[in-house]
């Protein structure tokens, strides 16, 4: 490769912020120059694993770092919503962690400040990326199993975040840090960008709290999450989500079309009297380069982001798609929250 890569700086050393630092590492189109937190643990441990030059533990410091060219922002959306902005105003392009926002509207002044400044805005979901879940979209779009019109979620986690720290906005319900927008929004992303982005029209929710520990005026978050959401075209998707299950039940992802469903990454059909079971075979749309065994789980989203800021392909996630799909989160939280459905603007 002759370019230069493109180099970036990582706001937040968390989990999802150490994941970056190894994708973005070790695509060959980017490198890590600096990260940020003000958690001299978190930080240090990620930059002296990696071998990271710069650390800072105010955002506001990488980001003046002219050695920078992009910034991941790995923090929780109460947080990031102001350091996109920031990003933006001095000039860095920006991929932005899920959940993308605490509301939809958010999204209109996020990417209204990433065209002000001229640069690239990507949002993430990095199940898109996976080559095996774009070349599932690929089918679908090309009709393989006729049109498409419910997908089906089911799947736990049994994990019960602390209570302080870095991880305590996960127990506050309305910023998105529940069962469903910490976890299951990934598969509910994949599934919805399976059947093409249709505009969500509305939602019915119900949730339980089944281990309350926070008692704040917006009471806890979610622990088992259920709900449904009608997009555009009659089509449905339905979810089951839980972050604390006593029950060994497998994860579900599935999509069903007219002519065939999507179950287990392979094309499904019953026919005389039988299931069979396709490859998938459909053409791959972007090529990748090839990545380290194992594959850090950012790298293909990682990659796409710096190819878009090259102007080789557009951002995935873009800003449209992001502020649709946060309506549709917005839409269950809401309808969870009341009890009834309600119509998504």
């Amino acid at each position: 490769m002759n370019h230069k890569p493109l180099r970036i700086g990582i706001v937040g050393c968390g989990w999802a912020g150490g994941q970056a630092v190894l994708a973005a590492m070790a695509v060959p189109r980017t490198e890590v120059v600096a990260v940020s937190d003000l958690n001299e643990t978190l930080r240090h441990r990620v930059a002296d694993e990696s071998d990271v030059p710069e650390q800072y533990s105010d955002y506001r410091q990488l980001l003046e770092d002219n050695n920078i060219d992009a910034v991941y922002l790995a923090v929780n959306p109460v947080m990031r919503y102001q350091m996109v902005l920031d990003a933006f105003a001095v000039g860095k392009h920006v991929l932005v962690q899920k959940p993308h926002a605490v509301r939809a509207e958010q999204i209109t002044a996020i990417d209204a400040a990433a065209k002000q400044a001229g640069k690239t805005l990507q949002f993430c979901y990095f199940m898109r990326h996976f080559p095996i879940n774009r070349q599932i979209r690929a089918a679908v779009q090309q009709g393989d199993i006729g049109l498409p019109y419910h997908a089906r979620i089911f799947l736990k986690y049994n994990y019960r975040p602390a209570t302080e720290g870095i991880e305590r906005w996960l127990q506050v319900y309305g910023q998105k840090g529940g069962t469903l927008g910490q976890h299951a929004s990934h598969e509910l992303d994949m599934v919805w960008w399976w059947m093409g982005c249709p505009k969500p029209i509305w939602a019915f929710a119900t949730k339980h709290a089944v281990y309350p520990t926070y008692d704040g005026p917006e009471g806890p978050a979610e622990d088992y999450f259920s709900g449904q959401v009608g997009l555009e075209g009659g089509m449905t998707i339905q979810i089951d989500c839980s972050r604390w299950l006593h029950s060994d039940a497998p994860t579900s992802v599935e999509l069903y079309g007219r002519d065939g469903a999507v179950s287990g990454g392979k094309i499904s059909r019953h026919q005389d009297g039988a299931f069979i079971t396709e490859e998938v075979d459909a053409p791959l749309d972007i090529s990748y380069s090839q990545p380290p065994d194992p594959v850090p789980t950012f790298y293909y989203e990682i990659e796409r982001f710096a190819m878009a800021v090259e102007g080789l392909v557009e951002p995935e996630v873009n800003a449209q798609e992001a502020y649709l799909f946060m309506q549709i989160l917005d839409g269950l939280y809401d309808s969870a929250k009341t009890g009834e459905k309600v119509s998504i603007e």
